[in-house]
């Protein structure tokens, strides 16, 4: 009996120490700043940050994202919002919102950021806090 009880408590604890370990999740740091387009905030849209690989390493983390405020403010999330980005380099881009297909948006007007490049578009995360001041522009 003493056995059959070893043989469970053994399996649970192992089970257990599987589950709560750190499962292959990468640490994250806090990113967030303003988006701007003529001095002024933009108001809408999202950020998409890729990761981008470097030197040796196949280690190149998750993608991560951040919806813009109305105020122009974002935070970047990885695992859910605003939770941070994996440190290391990421490529920016930015979306403008689409309007959902529907009949009643047929003749609603794209958003006035729709087609706008993101400056940088390139950016190295760094462990700790990291303010970015984006700056959407006219494609050239």
């Amino acid at each position: 009996m003493n056995r059959i009880l070893l043989f469970h408590l053994i399996l649970f604890s192992s089970v257990s120490l599987v589950g709560c370990g750190p499962s292959g999740a990468f640490d994250t740091a806090p990113v967030h700043g303003t988006v701007t387009f003529d001095g002024q905030p933009v108001t809408e849209g999202t950020i998409d940050f890729t990761p981008i690989a470097g030197g040796d390493s196949q280690m190149t983390g998750k993608p991560a994202a951040a919806r813009i405020n109305e105020d122009g403010t974002f935070s970047a999330g990885t695992y859910g919002d605003s939770d941070g980005v994996v440190p290391g380099k990421k490529r920016v881009r930015y979306s403008a919102p689409l309007p959902e297909d529907t009949r009643e948006n047929a003749n609603k007007a794209p958003s006035p950021f729709t087609g706008l490049q993101i400056e940088p578009s390139e950016i190295d995360v760094q462990a700790g806090d990291n303010k970015i001041e984006f700056v959407l522009k006219k494609s050239k």
